[in-house]
């Protein structure tokens, strides 16, 4: 049985992810999280609270904290999965340098939004104009979603053509990867994201939606079993599926 260490366990994410591993061959050992709460596993307030050895750092908290919560994971010997985004390329690099171990950098841990990606790449070969708009709840915090750029990384990638030029402007979304992201932030909205492609006298949508986190259950459950077969670091589920 692996030995999980998690990250942000009592966000909203963080709290699927407890009731989902409850009767798995994962043990969750302890909860990182920025305040004290009553739990069944011991909770930590910061990383030099933790006297508890792990297989699998598991990361599910803020932009602000993944990145020193991996180091950290990487000095103990840790294999590690971030869940949040916010990364800079920097930071992956600096990451990808010091790892030991597996690091799976995921995202998005639907298994929709890693078909989406994948189906976004192959219809880039043949459509190169295209433009991505995502949709969450207003808490989250980064925007565009870390599930859009990598879209928008991928889309880049796998163009053939260039894509036509257009008139650029505040209204015309944030350019990553010269991809047009928009994001959207509502209330009855957990994760949504569609990608348009336009051709001659022809469209294409592709469209992935979450509606509950427990969504996200199968596709972490993937991840703790992919990251333990690499050693070093990879981005996307689809990278260990």
């Amino acid at each position: 049985m692996s030995k999980i260490i998690l990250a942000g366990g009592f966000g909203k994410l963080g709290l699927a992810i407890q009731a989902g591993l409850a009767e798995t061959n994962y043990d969750i050992v302890g909860v990182l999280s920025g305040h004290s709460h009553e739990s069944q596993y011991p909770v930590w307030t910061s990383l030099d609270q933790i006297n508890v050895l792990a297989d699998i750092f598991l990361d599910v908290s803020t932009p602000q904290t993944v990145f020193n919560n991996a180091l950290w994971a990487i000095e103990h010997h840790m294999a590690v999965i971030i869940g949040a985004t916010g990364l800079t390329d920097d930071q992956i690099d600096t990451l990808r340098e010091k790892s030991e171990r597996g690091v799976l950098i995921v995202p998005n841990f639907s298994l929709s939004a890693v078909l989406l990606m994948q189906f976004s790449q192959l219809a880039a070969k043949y459509f190169p104009d295209v433009e991505i708009v995502e949709t969450h709840n207003p808490k989250k915090i980064d925007a565009p979603s870390g599930t859009a750029v990598q879209t928008a990384k991928l889309i880049a990638k796998s163009r053939i053509e260039e894509p036509v030029k257009s008139s650029e402007g505040a209204a015309r979304g944030q350019r990553v990867a010269d991809v047009a992201v928009h994001a959207m932030r509502l209330p009855g909205y957990i994760a949504q994201q569609s990608v348009y492609f336009g051709g001659i006298d022809e469209q294409l949508t592709l469209t992935q939606s979450t509606t509950s986190r427990a969504a996200f259950v199968p596709g972490v459950l993937r991840a703790l079993a992919g990251v333990e077969k690499i050693t070093d670091l990879k981005i996307g589920l689809d990278s260990v599926l």
